[in-house]
């Protein structure tokens, strides 16, 4: 056994896991608190003081989770158990 705890086994909620996961394959979800503090200044609006140091946490938050979730499915690859966002089996194909 390795010496990292497995997040699977760390993580009792399925859908902590499933938001992981889901992050794990949209890691430009991580950029939007960014984006939404850049389409305010282009837009010509006024930023608060505080969204700025915000929306950075945000994303620093995020990038975390993103690569928690990277982890994870990598633990599940492992074994083998199917990522519901890799592998889509499709009716069509079937017939």
């Amino acid at each position: 056994m390795s010496g990292k705890p497995s997040l699977f086994l760390l993580i009792k909620s399925w859908r902590v896991r499933a938001a992981l996961l889901w992050l794990a394959h949209t890691p430009v979800a991580a950029m939007t608190p960014l984006a939404g503090v850049g389409l305010r200044v282009v837009l010509g609006w006024g930023n608060p003081a505080w969204v700025p140091p915000a929306a950075g946490w945000a994303t620093a938050l995020l990038i975390l989770a993103t690569l928690a979730g990277m982890r994870l499915h990598r633990e599940l690859d492992g074994p083998g158990v199917p990522c519901r966002w890799c592998d889509f089996d499709l009716e069509e194909d079937r017939a």
